[in-house]
């Protein structure tokens, strides 16, 4: 029904005005090695958004904020029209209409080579050891729904590590990636190990705000300029000359 009412709000506004908006909010965040405004270009999640609506003849806007706020301010159209580096989860579909994936990533406990912890066969093998995780980050939906662990949010990604590194937490959660360039900076890459099988593969999504009918269009528009990027070899091009495959 929610849906119907949508089509019919956009049925209703004149589609001039809607043709003619050309530009989009976007919220987001410091997520390196993936997307950060001390990354070359901002990343290659950053050139990708641009490769998907530039040639459409968006303009886009960029808000780098805290996660937790950067999710606030989508879910409520408040300042952006889309958020990325967004995971899936059911709950979010309240707040989003998501779009098609740009990336995947390897999520895992991350654990210090130093620790005995160097496996587990389910999460209840670790429910004496703190786990640390990203405030307001979904991991996985086993992860997420597991009450039973001792889980303490973390200020960001660079945060975790930290503590990990200070012996503060037994574990991390965290995209392989970016556990492994965040310990890169603390100059302690060799410290640290992925511990088990991943947790999740998680892809990566730009998702649109709820609260604006408009943003329908702009979906529409972010599906068929990723799929031209894909088809054209700019998406590889971007992904090779940040560094991944």
């Amino acid at each position: 029904m929610k849906w119907l009412k949508l089509f019919a709000i956009l049925m209703m506004m004149p589609l001039s005005s809607l043709a003619n908006d050309k530009t989009i909010t976007i919220c987001s965040y410091e997520w390196p090695p993936h997307h950060g405004t001390g990354l070359p270009d901002e990343g290659y999640t950053a050139e990708i958004i641009k490769g998907v609506f530039e040639p459409q003849g968006y303009q886009i806007k960029k808000v780098f904020l805290p996660w937790k706020r950067a999710q606030e301010y989508a879910q409520e159209g408040k300042r952006c029209d889309a958020i990325t580096e967004l995971y899936f989860n059911e709950e979010r579909l309240n707040y989003y209409w998501y779009g098609a994936p740009y990336s995947v990533h390897e999520v895992y406990l991350v654990g210090l080579k130093s620790s005995p912890i160097a496996d587990y066969t389910v999460l209840h093998d670790l429910t004496d050891y703190k786990i640390g995780h990203n405030r307001a980050g979904s991991l996985s939906k086993e992860f997420d729904a597991a009450d039973f662990l001792q889980k303490i949010e973390t200020n960001g990604y660079a945060n975790g590590i930290n503590m990990l590194l200070n012996e503060r937490i037994d574990l991390f959660v965290s995209a392989r990636s970016v556990a492994l360039y965040e310990a890169n900076k603390f100059k302690a890459r060799d410290a640290i190990r992925m511990v088990g099988k991943p947790l999740a593969r998680q892809h990566v999504y730009m998702a649109f705000s709820k609260t604006n009918p408009e943003n329908l269009l702009r979906l529409q528009d972010y599906n068929a300029g990723l799929f031209d990027l894909i088809k054209s070899g700019g998406y590889d091009e971007i992904i090779k000359k940040h560094g991944f495959e």
